[in-house]
């Protein structure tokens, strides 16, 4: 067997998606997720698609930190702060959830308010010591943390991040109890005390969970070298993983992301928009030169984390989304979803209530002899029932589908023309098992250049998992004039950077990027600037402000806030695989389906059957295993030498 076999495993709600590279043509197996330990289904869909030994890389995307805080399954957590900041997560911001909604509440945070310990300590903001922290109170503070029975420690001090040694103190000493520690000054050594203790405890609530599974993991795959995604677009190790599971709250979207960038700019359009329709949720995101963008200021459940993460924005609008009418008569769709059980009414599991899914199936996008995941055959009678329910009003089929792209359409917006980015230079790189039965209508309504369907983007995610680079991130917080001589802080974190990546592993060459986040003196937010070498940070501000809200202030002084420096290694693999196995051709009879409001004759097709230079002219379904492509009447479609449908659209 080859040595350089690699599988990329993401964990979904509903299944696991495993994809092979090395051993012949990629393959993809999708197997039921095993929520009660993901482990074991993990390791039955690497058996499903190759034995575990051949394998030498296994890249895994995990939901575990993710569900945890989602369903609350954290350890029992105890927050050390400084004295005077009991309530920092309480307090946040002071800003309200939805502003004229008089009944908004905020989400329950993750310590309990009699879990906080104060200490009396301090620094200032330039790290000068006020209050110092002394021998008999180090003291008091362990006793009294011990006496909380705490499963995971979470340590946050006023201005840690520009001096440490308090926090330092505090974590050696609390080691003594034996369980998990997160210290912010590691962890986030950067401004905004209640984003840096609020990213810290939900570091230390998830830490328990994470380590156990990625121990079980290990255990039960214990051949490969296991690495696993984090929510930058990149991966690390499973010790790093273990101890900063934070970095892993969007794991399974950012490779999606990282694979709509490489299948874009494979396909010649590196500037693109990830469009990933599932289930329950689309999330969207915007890409530059084949790159997803990359944020600092997150939310999960309502509470903000601040470390890395892809900048996707997420609608309740995926195939199981409920169509219903609120009280003004209104048809709404989402974001409530019939999940997979009961599932959309056409699956005959018990749902009663119509959905997106029941919408495509009552229109003929989705044929009823074709056996979802394996046994699930659609019942066309059921969909057209629950369909039946809505009022005549509501447009039927035809309006639910009009009314969930609507909602699509904004979030595409949101990432693309509320930015100053026109759609019509963008490619939409559609995914998920629901995202190519929509992408060409909503590239019309954009004005986006071109569709871009990749062979396999069901599990596009998974492919995601070989094309991500190591990747860590070292920051630091320094609030300095943009004149200031900034080459030994620029030294120490490029150090940290390569140093960490190197404890990690990753051998050979790394690419090191400089980024700071930056503002005008008199601004209380900043932005994020790559910063190229013997650049000057004034004028990338001015240019950066320019491209953001159409103006600059070059007369403004200009504060670097963060200083980043981003470590990245070589990926499993550097361009999509192609080739892929798409099973057998099947010959398909063309059928009526409505489209736009209309009845029109469009030709079927087996994906399998499309060969590099095919064209395909549009009304048109082409169907494989994991999704359905729909081409509107005079959509152009063809295949390109990656197995990508690149679709001009008609209108």
């Amino acid at each position: 067997m080859p040595d350089n076999a690699c599988a990329g495993v993401d964990v979904g709600g509903t299944f696991t998606d495993v994809v092979v590279h090395g051993l012949g043509r990629p393959r993809a197996v999708k197997v039921p997720t095993t929520p009660e330990n993901p482990a074991d289904g993990v390791r039955n869909g690497i058996l499903a698609a190759a034995p575990e030994s051949d394998l030498r890389v296994l890249s895994h995307g995990s939901t575990t930190a993710t569900n945890a805080v989602l369903e609350r399954n954290i350890a029992r957590t105890v927050l050390v702060t400084t004295a005077g900041f009991r309530d920092v997560l309480r307090i946040a911001r002071q800003d309200r959830p939805a502003l004229y909604d008089l009944t908004a509440t905020r989400p329950e945070h993750l310590v309990a308010d009699d879990a906080v310990v104060t200490v009396r300590e301090r620094v200032d903001a330039r790290g000068e010591e006020i209050v110092p922290l002394d021998d008999a109170e180090v003291e008091r503070v362990v006793a009294e943390v011990r006496a909380l029975e705490p499963e995971s420690i979470a340590v946050s001090l006023l201005f840690s991040y520009a001096r440490e040694d308090h926090e330092r103190r505090l974590c050696a000493a609390l080691e003594r109890l034996g369980v998990p520690i997160t210290r912010s000054s590691a962890l986030l050594p950067e401004f905004r005390e209640y984003e840096r203790a609020s990213t810290c405890v939900l570091n230390a609530a998830v830490a328990p969970v994470m380590e156990k599974y990625l121990r079980e993991l290990a255990n039960r795959i214990p051949g490969p070298s296991i690495s696993i995604m984090t929510s930058s677009g990149g991966t690390t190790s499973i010790e790093y993983a273990s101890t900063a599971p934070v970095h892993t709250l969007l794991s399974g979207p950012a490779a999606g992301v990282v694979a709509a960038g490489a299948t874009g700019e494979a396909a010649g359009h590196p500037d693109a928009i990830a469009f990933d329709m599932g289930g329950t949720s689309t999330d969207v995101c915007l890409i530059r030169d084949g790159v997803p963008e990359v944020s600092t200021s997150s939310q999960i459940a309502g509470l903000p984390f601040k470390t890395p993460a892809v900048g996707i924005h997420t609608v309740g609008a995926g195939g199981g989304s409920i169509a219903w009418i609120d009280a003004g008569g209104a048809l709404r769709v989402g974001p409530q979803s019939a999940g997979a059980v009961p599932g959309p009414a056409c699956y005959g599991r018990g749902g009663t209530r119509p959905t997106v899914t029941d919408a495509h199936c009552a229109l003929g996008h989705l044929a009823p002899e074709r056996a979802l995941g394996g046994e699930l055959h659609l019942d066309v009678s059921r969909a057209h029932r629950a369909l039946e329910s809505l009022p005549g009003s509501a447009g039927g089929a035809h309006g639910v589908l009009s009314v969930v792209r609507a909602t699509m359409a904004r979030a595409l917006r949101r990432v693309s023309t509320e930015r100053g980015v026109s759609p019509s230079g963008l490619a939409l790189i559609a995914y998920g098992g629901a995202g190519p039965l929509h992408a060409t209508a909503l590239a019309r309504e954009l004005g986006c250049s071109v569709v871009v369907v990749p062979p396999a983007p069901g599990v596009l995610s998974a492919v995601g998992l070989l094309l991500a680079p190591p990747r860590y991130e070292a920051s630091r917080t320094v609030m300095v004039d943009a004149r200031e001589d900034l080459s030994a802080q620029w030294v120490e974190l490029r150090t940290e950077a390569r140093q960490e990546l190197q404890k990690q592993g990753v051998d050979g060459p790394l690419v090191l990027s400089r980024v700071v986040d930056a503002r005008y003196a008199r601004q209380s937010h900043e932005l994020r600037i790559s910063v190229p070498e013997d650049e000057d940070l004034a004028s990338l501000l001015h240019e950066a402000h320019r491209k953001a809200y159409g103006y600059a202030m070059p007369e403004e002084p200009v504060r670097v806030v963060t200083m980043r420096v981003v470590a990245q290694g070589d990926p499993v693999l550097h361009l999509p695989p192609k080739d892929w196995d798409q099973g057998p051709v099947e010959d398909k009879p063309d059928r009526e389906i409505g489209v736009d409001g209309q009845l029109v004759r469009a030709q079927v097709i087996s994906r399998a059957a499309l060969r590099h230079g095919d064209e395909i002219t549009g009304p048109a379904l082409i169907e494989q295993s994991d999704t359905t492509t729909l081409l509107a009447p005079g959509d152009k479609a063809v295949v390109d030498e990656f197995g990508n449908l690149v679709v001009r659209c008609h209108g």
